[in-house]
C-alpha cells in the first residue's frame, strides 16, 4: 500500500492541501458555497463531512466535485475495524517470507513477463528500474492486478478521516482525490481502491497519484486500475523519484567471519571497503567487485545470528520506500531474482528451531528489560528499535552474540536474569477426533490451510499446526494437542 507512512502523515497533508490550494489548476471562486448533503443518520459524521467540505472549497476545491464525492455516502465501520485491528503477533521473518515468495506468484509474474515484455523492456529503459523488481512489487500489491478492489476510495477515506485518529492525513488524501476528478485524470467510477483508500494496482494513495502516476501510452489517462503499461511505468516511476540507481544490486548475501561483533548489525552505513577488510565475504565465494568496494552497506541479521546475513545497499532502501518494511523489500528483490532465473532462496538456512517470540511474549520481555534498566520502550508488544537496541545491551552484557534477534531462550534468560520462574509447561495431551475438528476449524479462521475440518490429522493438518506453533513461539512439533488447541482458543478470542 503505497505513500501511507505514518512518519510522514502530517507532512503530506499539508502539503497537499497547500499544493492543491496554491497550484495552477485552482480556479474555483473562494466565495463559491460549499456543497449541501442530506443526513446520512450519522450526526457526528455529518458535522465532520459538513465542515471538510466548507473548508475544501475555501481551499480551492469545486464544490460540484465535492458534491458528487460525498454525497450518500457513510462511515464504513469495516473500515474502522480493519485500520483498528492490531495483530496479536508478528509471522517470523521465515514464514513472511515463504508465504509471499511462492511458485504461484513466480509463475504469475514470468507469464505477465512473456505477455507485456516489450512493455517492461521500455519501461527498464526509460526509468532503470529492473522489470523483475517492478513485477516483484506488481505481485505483492496487487497479484498482478487480479485482488479485488472492494472499496470506493471516497467512502474509505472519508470513513478514516472522520474516525479521527489520523484525521488531517486522510483529509489530505480526500483533497487529492477531489483535484484528481477535477482534473479529469480518473472518473469517479473508476476509484476503487483498498480499504484504506490505496488505489489500483499499484496501490497508490491520491496524493502519489497525482505526483507518480504516469500515462505510459500517452492516450490522456494515467490508469493504473486497468492499463498494464501505465501499471509498470507508475511502479518504475515511483522508484526512480524516490532516488533508485541504475545498474546498483539491491543486496549481497554475505559469509561472517569466525568471532564478528554482531553488534555491527546496527542499521550504520559503511563501505563495502570496510565490511571486506571486517572479514566480510559474498556467500558464493567470488571477489567483490572494485566498482561494489566503493559502495555503501548496512548488515541486516533478519533472524539473528544463526540466520543469513545480508549487505543491503542503497536499492533496498528505495523499495523500503514504496513499503516501509525490511521484510517486504526482501520479498521484493527475490521474486526478482526467481524472474530473472535465479534462486527465489537465501543460500543459509532460517534458523526455525530457535523461534521467534509472540506479542504477549515480547510484552513480557520488554518489561522485564525496562525492570532491568534496559530501556525498551513503551512495553506494547511490538518490537521496535527501542526493543532491539535494548535486547543488544543485555546480550552484549551476557557475553552473548549481540545480533539483537528475540528468542524463546533470550526470553527465558531475562527472566532468569529478572529473578522470575517461567510458567512449568505441562505435558501435552494428544486429542481426539472431535477435539482435532476444532483445532482444524480454528485454524482455518486464522487463516491456515487445513482442508475439510474432518478430525484427521493428515499432512495439511500437520503443515497447519506447524506453521502455528511457529508464529506462536512455541515448541515446533506438529501435534494436534491439547496445548495447540489452547493456543488456537486464544489467538480467535484476541482476533
Amino acid at each position: 500500500m503505497k505513500g501511507i507512512g505514518m512518519a510522514r502523515a502530517l507532512f503530506l497533508a499539508v502539503a497537499v492541501s497547500l499544493a492543491i490550494a496554491c497550484g495552477p489548476t485552482t480556479v474555483v471562486a473562494q466565495s463559491r458555497q460549499p456543497p449541501a448533503f442530506s443526513t446520512s443518520g450519522n450526526p457526528e459524521f455529518d458535522a465532520w463531512r459538513d465542515d471538510f467540505a466548507r473548508r475544501a472549497v475555501s481551499a480551492g476545491r469545486d464544490p460540484d466535485v465535492l458534491g458528487r464525492l460525498l454525497a450518500g455516502i457513510e462511515p464504513d465501520e469495516r473500515v474502522i475495524e480493519l485500520d483498528q485491528r492490531q495483530p496479536e503477533f508478528v509471522s517470523p521473518v521465515w514464514d513472511y517470507v515463504t508465504n509471499r515468495v511462492t511458485e504461484n506468484r513466480i509463475s504469475g509474474g514470468l507469464a505477465l513477463r512473456q505477455t507485456i515484455g516489450p512493455t517492461l523492456d521500455a519501461v527498464e529503459q526509460r526509468y532503470g528500474v529492473p522489470s523483475g523488481i517492478v513485477l516483484g512489487i506488481w505481485g505483492l500489491e496487487s497479484n498482478y492486478g487480479e485482488a479485488a478492489l472492494n472499496w470506493d476510495a471516497q467512502v474509505a477515506l472519508s470513513t478514516l478521516a472522520y474516525e479521527g485518529r489520523r484525521r488531517a492525513q486522510f483529509e489530505g488524501y480526500l483533497l487529492a482525490l477531489a483535484q484528481m476528478v477535477e482534473r479529469g485524470l480518473a472518473d469517479q467510477n473508476q476509484l476503487r481502491s483498498s480499504w484504506a483508500g490505496a488505489l489500483g494496482q499499484p496501490q497508490f494513495m491520491p496524493d502519489v497519484y497525482l505526483t507518480t502516476a504516469v500515462d505510459w501510452d500517452n492516450d490522456g489517462h494515467r490508469d493504473i486500475w486497468g492499463n498494464r503499461g501505465d501499471v509498470a511505468a507508475s511502479i518504475a516511476n515511483y522508484l526512480a523519484d524516490r532516488g533508485w540507481r541504475r545498474g546498483e544490486p539491491v543486496f549481497d548475501e554475505v559469509r561472517l567471519p569466525d568471532g564478528f561483533d554482531y553488534a555491527l548489525a546496527d542499521g550504520t552505513l559503511r563501505p563495502v571497503s570496510e565490511w571486506r577488510e571486517r572479514g566480510v565475504a559474498r556467500m558464493d565465494g567470488a571477489p567483490w567487485r572494485a566498482d561494489d568496494t566503493a559502495l555503501q552497506a548496512q548488515l541486516w541479521l533478519p533472524a539473528g545470528a544463526q540466520g543469513p546475513a545480508l549487505l543491503l545497499h542503497h536499492n533496498f532502501s528505495v523499495i523500503r520506500r514504496y513499503n516501509a518494511s525490511d521484510r517486504y523489500a526482501l520479498v521484493v528483490s527475490l521474486l526478482a531474482r526467481a524472474f530473472d532465473g535465479r534462486s527465489s532462496t537465501l543460500s543459509r538456512d532460517w534458523p526455525r528451531a530457535a523461534g521467534s517470540l509472540n506479542r504477549d511474549q515480547t510484552l513480557e520481555l520488554q518489561t522485564l528489560l525496562n525492570g532491568l534498566g534496559y530501556d525498551a520502550g513503551a512495553a506494547d508488544g511490538l518490537f521496535g528499535s527501542a526493543t532491539r537496541r535494548a535486547v543488544r545491551a543485555f546480550q552484549a552484557d551476557q557475553s552473548l552474540p549481540a545480533d539483537g534477534f528475540p528468542t524463546a531462550s533470550l526470553l527465558n534468560r531475562v527472566r532468569e536474569r529478572a529473578g522470575v520462574s517461567p510458567e512449568p509447561a505441562r505435558e501435552p495431551r494428544g486429542l481426539g477426533r472431535s477435539g482435532v475438528r476444532e483445532l482444524q476449524r480454528l485454524l482455518s479462521r486464522l487463516g491456515y490451510s487445513i482442508g475439510r475440518a474432518d478430525g484427521e490429522i493428515g499432512p495439511r493438518t500437520r503443515t497447519a499446526i506447524r506453521a502455528f506453533e511457529r508464529a506462536q513461539g512455541m515448541e515446533v512439533r506438529g501435534r494436534a494437542t491439547d496445548v495447540v488447541l489452547d493456543a488456537a482458543r486464544a489467538a480467535v478470542r484476541r482476533r
